[in-house]
Parts: structure tokens; sequence; C-alpha cells
């Protein structure tokens, strides 16, 4: 067992009785099991607890007991029976996804296991008449995009022409338990890789990057900033950092677009998704500029998922 697999890399196993690795389908197997987290494991799933990644069977460990001698919560662990199925949870350092030729990779986009992303949206759609005003029960806003030649094929420098998606983070969201295992090929990058490994947390950040990544962090405060409070003021919406390494870290944009997207005092606690990069912003860092589509709340029934 590998020392992800320690660090509760499988956020939650799929539990279905009567379902096989051997035999089953795995289309149905996430559309129909019940996702279950360690703490809600009971002795008789034994045999029916299923990986997100690789689908072969899980035991949790250890079996009995919430807690090691440690204090270290328990996790889900592949099972000796299925040690040569290939599975990148099981990994160290996965090493993202490469596919045979253009067929295996297309059906891998039919059967939502990968999404060719081309862009992410950047201005406002505009409503459709029929459209709620509340922000939570509006559509998620992701459109076709071009047809992409993208480099995921087995041997260097081979190039498949796939459909892409322009996407928004709140599309990510929605259903984020099922996209948190789903391969990802985005801008510029050579791999697709499972947004499980494409998250970082602002924790773990203490410098600028320049090059466009997933990230997120827990609210800790959000301050609409002005004497007369106008739509167009900034609001700066703090997040949990390494504070021995950077001052603070911050969202930071006016608050407008951040009530358009569900972000106010009432916050605190809910975990934001960004997809961006980090700059300075006095003694801290922040996100700024970001497009529509380039930051979320997670709806907190998730949050579980990146705690």
């Amino acid at each position: 067992m590998g020392a992800y697999e320690s660090n509760r890399r499988i956020k939650f196993a799929y539990q279905m009785e009567h379902w096989s690795y051997e035999k089953g389908n795995p289309a149905l197997l996430r559309a129909n099991a019940k996702k279950i987290i360690p703490s809600e494991y009971k002795t008789d799933m034994d045999g029916s607890l299923f990986c997100p990644g690789c689908f072969t069977n899980l035991n949790r460990v250890p079996k009995e007991k919430e807690h090691f001698t440690n204090g270290r919560e328990a996790y889900f662990a592949h099972i000796r029976t299925y040690k040569d199925v290939k599975c990148d949870l099981k990994s160290i350092k996965p090493e993202g996804k490469r596919y045979e030729n253009w067929e295996e990779a297309k059906k891998a986009i039919d059967d939502e296991n990968l999404v060719i992303i081309s862009s992410f949206l950047k201005s406002k759609p505009e409503p459709k008449e029929d459209q709620p005003a509340i922000y939570d029960e509006t559509p998620v806003e992701d459109q076709a995009g071009p047809t992409t030649e993208v480099a995921i094929g087995r041997h260097n420098g081979e190039t498949f022409a796939l459909p892409s998606r322009i996407k928004t983070v709140a599309g990510l969201c929605r259903n984020f338990d099922e996209n948190l295992y789903k391969y990802f090929h985005l801008p510029n990058k050579k791999y697709a890789i499972r947004l499980i490994d494409l998250l970082k947390s602002v924790k773990t950040i203490s410098e600028e990057t320049d090059v466009p990544s997933f990230y997120y962090g827990k609210i800790v405060s959000t301050a609409h900033l002005g004497e007369h409070k106008k739509p167009t003021n900034f609001r700066m919406t703090y997040l949990e950092n390494n504070a021995e390494a950077v001052w603070d870290f911050c969202l930071k944009s006016q608050d407008k677009d951040q009530k358009a997207h569900g972000i106010d005092d009432n916050s605190v606690g809910r975990i934001l998704i960004v997809y961006g990069t980090v700059k300075q912003n006095g003694t801290g860092l922040c996100f700024q500029g970001l497009g529509w589509g380039e930051f979320s709340l997670l709806p907190e029934k998730y949050n579980h998922l990146l705690d």
C-alpha cells in the first residue's frame, strides 16, 4: 500500500452489492453505487467496496477501529488480489494518463472519464429568459469548445484531435465527487491528470506563480471595502494559509463579482476553488483578475473531500 493511500487519497469508495470488477460495467457502478467515506464503513460492506479510480475491491484499514493507535484516521486501501491492476491512486507520484490511440481517448471522453478543456469562460453569459435569479439554481454555463490537438498519445509528440469543453469551475463543483477522479487535460499541458491531483491547497503556496493551476482554500474572513459600500468596491476574501510562509492569501475582486458567485459576509467556512495564477498583494498573495468561470464556492456537502 502506497504512502498516498495512507494519506486518504481515496476519499470515498463505491459501494454496491452483487457487482464485480471482472464482470461489472463501471458506468453502472458509478451511476448506481453509494459513495461511502471511511467513517461510514461497516463490516458487512466487505466485498462490495470499489475504488473510484480502477474499480477493484477496497478494504478499510484498520477494519475494526476509526483511528490508528497514533491517532490517524482510517482509510480505504486496495487489496492484494488486484496488485497487478495499474491504478494511479496507488502511486506516490501520479504520472498522468496517456492513450494508445484516438479511439481509446474518444471512448474515455464518451464514457465521461476524460475532459479536454480548451479554456475557461472569461465573461458572464447573458441570462436566458427562463433562467432563475438565485445563484445556486442557475444552470452551469459549460459549453462545447473547438476540436483541439491534444498531446496525450502514448508516444512522445503524438497528438489527437479531440472535442473540448469551455468550462467553468462552477461546473466542476457540481457533482464534485464524481469529477474528482476524472482525468482533465488543461491548456498547454502534456498529460491528462485526475482533478484530485491537480488541486493544490493554498496552504502549500508561498510564492507567485505564472502558470494557471487549480487551487482551493477555506474562507476565514471576507470584507467589502470602502466607507460607502458600492458593488464596484473591492471585496477581500481571505483564505486559510501558511502564515509562517506568507502573511495572508486572498481573493481580490469587485464585490458584485464575488456576490454573483455566492460569496458574501456569510461565506466564512466555505471552500473556494480557483483556476488561475497567484500574484503578490502587499505582504501577502492573492488571486485577482479572474474570469467569470475561473472561481466558485464548493457546495458544502463536498467540504469533507478537501478537508
